[in-house]
């Protein structure tokens, strides 16, 4: 079976009973539910650490939600803290601002700097060619020793000084971090890697609504109060589309509860 991730929304009142206010939520799309022959979507899920970033200034507010070890077992993840990243917490404590097109002029700046600085700078070989002196040479070249080479050349340098510069941190860590910058960067036409890189930018998130709507994009919704999606006589929340989601849930009232959780489905 797989896991999907998702962000539940709660009433302000479940901050006092976090744990419990969740398993309620979630119990209508339980696998096992006796009496449901649809919706049925996950047999475990924990409250998963960094699932949000937290506005500047609030990292130590006492109503953010801390990671859970899995009822089903597991381990308990970095505290709320780690890096200004959290479980969740009031909508208005946790930072939106982060947006794809923020994503597309940051992809952007890191691609113009690459081309500008291979006009300048000796070329750089793709790591391919240290890696396959590595598997050449064994033990006297190691992987480690190829990465280092790989790394040391000054377009390469010149790439990550100016990637560390950027202010990147409210975006997944894969967005502008990459493990052969001279294919991924240098072969790739402009348009092409600065799409590619926004569409990794920021997390594609589910949503289990106020109102006990489960949305995954692209999927089908599931009604909680409802056993047959064909016979659920309620009207959806939000249209589909993940523009939708985001949406719904920067319009959130600022108390709104919100608490990432990761199900194995």
């Amino acid at each position: 079976m797989a896991g999907t991730s998702i962000t539940l929304c709660l009433p302000a009142e479940a901050a006092e009973r976090v744990e419990e206010a969740v398993a309620e939520a979630m119990e209508p799309f339980y696998l096992d539910a006796p009496g449901r022959e649809e919706n049925r979507i996950w047999d475990s899920w924990r409250i998963v650490g960094r699932a949000f970033n937290v506005l500047p200034g609030h990292e130590t507010d006492p109503r953010l939600v801390a990671p859970r070890p899995s009822r089903w077992g597991g381990y308990v993840e970095s505290p709320v803290n780690d890096a200004g990243w959290c479980a969740g917490g009031p909508r208005e404590l946790l930072d939106f601002g982060a947006s794809t097109e923020e994503a597309r002029q940051l992809a952007d700046a890191v691609w113009l700097h690459w081309h500008r600085s291979a006009a300048e700078l000796p070329a750089a070989q793709p790591y391919d060619v240290y890696y396959g002196r590595h598997v050449t040479e064994g033990c006297a070249y190691s992987r480690e020793r190829a990465a280092a080479d790989y790394w040391s050349q000054p377009l390469l340098r010149a790439y990550e000084e100016h990637r560390a510069g950027l202010s990147t941190a409210r975006y997944s860590s894969n967005f502008l971090f990459l493990p052969d910058p001279v294919v991924q960067v240098g072969q790739k036409p402009r348009e092409r890697f600065v799409e590619g890189r926004a569409a990794w930018a920021l997390p594609r998130r589910n949503v289990l609504s106020l109102g006990g709507w489960w949305y995954e994009d692209g999927g089908p919704v599931a009604h909680g109060a409802c056993r047959h999606r064909d016979e659920c006589p309620h009207r959806p929340e939000l249209p589909d589309g993940q523009q939708h989601i985001d949406r719904y849930l920067a319009d959130l009232p600022g108390d709104t509860l919100l608490v990432g959780l990761h199900c194995h489905v």
